[in-house]
């Protein structure tokens, strides 16, 4: 494991509370913001909400899957079947709602080349360890399932009666973390409107 993928989640959470704090905080870097009503202000806070909302509920979906087996065992059914990164994808799609709350023209910008530096090396690093431990196998699953963007009409459903194990600490480490980004969320929206 390459000391970025090892430590990504550290350094991805530190960039992106500095940047927050910097877009709360700081004249200059705010001076680029959008210039918008509040009724278009308003929309994109619901849109945004709405975002990180589903790539919240996203996660803990593909954790679901995931949790227990992150490389032993190939899993291709759930949100793995219609994309191999669901949770890099549902976090996208949670930045992507962080940005609509901070309402600033770089930010989208800068929290996109973070989520580029600190996910796609890891990406590659996670799909090489699954190449040499599944190997045809894993070509295969390559060759009919997208990395990055989900194909919906590729969902499959686990087997009736098909189970899961997890590991209970896990899954609660997502659900705290989830709960941390949604909080996150309602504090910068919070602030954004005391600041407009």
């Amino acid at each position: 494991m390459t000391f970025l993928a090892k430590y990504r989640m550290y350094f991805l959470r530190a960039s992106m509370i500095l940047l927050i704090v910097l877009s709360i905080t700081n004249n200059n870097f705010r001076a680029y913001t959008l210039d918008i009503t509040s009724i278009e202000s308003l929309k994109m806070s619901i849109i945004g909400f709405v975002l990180v909302v589903f790539g919240s509920f996203g996660r803990i979906w593909a954790s679901l899957y995931i949790e227990g087996h992150k490389t032993k065992n190939l899993i291709t059914a759930g949100p793995f079947s219609m994309v191999r990164n669901p949770l890099y994808f549902f976090s996208l799609i949670m930045l992507l709602g962080f940005s609509l709350a901070l309402k600033s023209i770089y930010l989208p910008l800068s929290l996109l080349l973070i989520f580029v530096i600190f996910h796609i090396p890891t990406i590659a690093n996670e799909e090489k360890k699954l190449q040499n431990i599944h190997g045809e196998k894993f070509e295969d699953y390559v060759r009919s399932t997208p990395r990055l963007i989900p194909n919906i009409f590729k969902y499959k459903k686990p087997e009736i009666g098909e189970k899961v194990s997890v590991k209970i600490s896990r899954i609660n480490g997502v659900l705290i973390e989830i709960m941390g980004y949604l909080f996150i969320y309602t504090v910068i929206d919070i602030i954004y409107f005391i600041l407009d």
